[in-house]
């Protein structure tokens, strides 16, 4: 696919565009993509001759059709031929038992590496460090079809000088082998090495974070990033807030408040990733936009209002995920205007609307723990 727009877009820093001057650009590189999907994908096209949309004749984004994260459990949408699919993505089962799928042709997934690579080193850095995984090893292996979970541990480790787990599996039951990660955690401190610290939201809290406080273990850190990702529905019926997950990771680490990093995504639009900046919220980058919809009438709000999350982008080409409305609620902060100095637009994610499955590896795994 040749998309001049799309490459400009994608050749430029994540936050360094103001809104007024990613705009144009980000329109025209939609408009494409949008048509892309609209002549290969049947199931989208229906949808949009049904809205009665024209994928060439819109002029704003709130216009553009969205699918629920919901429709990719039901079938395996694509804009390419099948036999140019050459890696299945599938999120963890939810509640209903259905995941979502996608299909990945060698561009879209080259496309979403270069973004979620760019967005992860120019908030991590650009130095590679070594890696402490608060999961099993097999998480990082390589193999053709992959979970979610096993795809974000993954992604992360291309700026990895290695990757070190601490989780083993017994009887079907997830086990944290605290002792290795207490060697691991002294290695580091006492040889002053930067390090990242992964796990998903709830197992490292549960079971390291919290462990660590009542043994009175703390450790100097300084410079280690802790990276932690989905499940906190877990830690919500702990009655542990954001603000004190990082208050407490900084106690037992002895790292700022800023390198503690909440990175958010989801399967339906891999390689689209948000990270909390050092003010504590999340920014779209340049190749990425977000709508708020009211959750009843879905029309878009304003800033400041909560309702449904819609995300869009042009990255995703091998299946229409280029707009997709979420079960997730949050507002828009403001544009341009940070604290950190990033621009675009800034956003906060509270939690699941209600009625929504339980959804996400984070607290699908949550479960898995003992």
């Amino acid at each position: 696919m040749h998309n001049t727009h799309l490459i400009n877009l994608l050749n430029q820093k994540p936050y360094l565009l103001s809104q007024k001057d990613k705009t144009p650009l980000f329109a025209e590189s939609m408009k494409e993509v949008t048509t892309l999907h609209y002549q290969n994908c049947r199931p989208y096209r229906t949808l949009c001759d049904k809205r009665g949309f024209h994928p060439q004749k819109w002029s704003e984004l709130a216009d553009l059709p969205y699918l629920p994260t919901s429709i990719f459990k039901d079938t395996l949408l694509l804009s390419v031929p099948e036999d140019k699919v050459f890696r299945t993505i599938s999120s963890s089962a939810t509640t209903t038992g259905r995941p979502s799928r996608i299909g990945l042709d060698q561009e879209t997934s080259r496309r979403q590496s270069k973004c979620f690579n760019k967005v992860v080193l120019e908030r991590l850095g650009n130095e590679r460090r070594k890696f402490i995984v608060l999961d099993v090893p097999e998480s990082i292996a390589r193999t053709k079809e992959v979970s979610a979970r096993s795809s974000t541990i993954r992604s992360l480790l291309f700026c990895a000088s290695e990757a070190l787990t601490c989780v083993e599996e017994i009887d079907g039951k997830l086990m944290l082998d605290e002792k290795k990660l207490e060697e691991l955690l002294s290695q580091a401190a006492q040889e002053q090495e930067q390090v990242v610290i992964f796990g998903f939201t709830y197992i490292l809290y549960a079971h390291a974070v919290r462990p660590l406080l009542i043994s009175q273990k703390k450790y100097k850190m300084k410079g280690s990033k802790i990276i932690h990702i989905g499940g906190w529905k877990k830690l919500e019926d702990l009655k542990i807030s954001p603000e004190e997950l990082v208050s407490r990771c900084s106690e037992v680490f002895g790292v700022e408040g800023g390198d503690v990093v909440d990175f958010y995504g989801f399967t339906e639009q891999a390689g689209m990733i948000y990270p909390t900046c050092e003010a504590g919220q999340r920014h779209v980058p340049v190749w990425g936009e977000v709508i708020v919809r009211d959750q009843m009438s879905l029309k878009p709000l304003p800033p400041g209002k909560e309702g449904l999350l819609q995300f869009i982008s042009p990255i995703q080409t091998s299946y229409p995920g280029h707009s997709v409305l979420t079960e997730d609620v949050g507002f828009i902060v403001g544009v341009d205007d940070c604290p950190c100095g990033r621009k675009g637009t800034a956003f906060k994610v509270i939690g699941r609307a209600q009625q929504a499955e339980v959804r996400g590896c984070g607290d699908i795994m949550a479960e898995k723990f003992a």
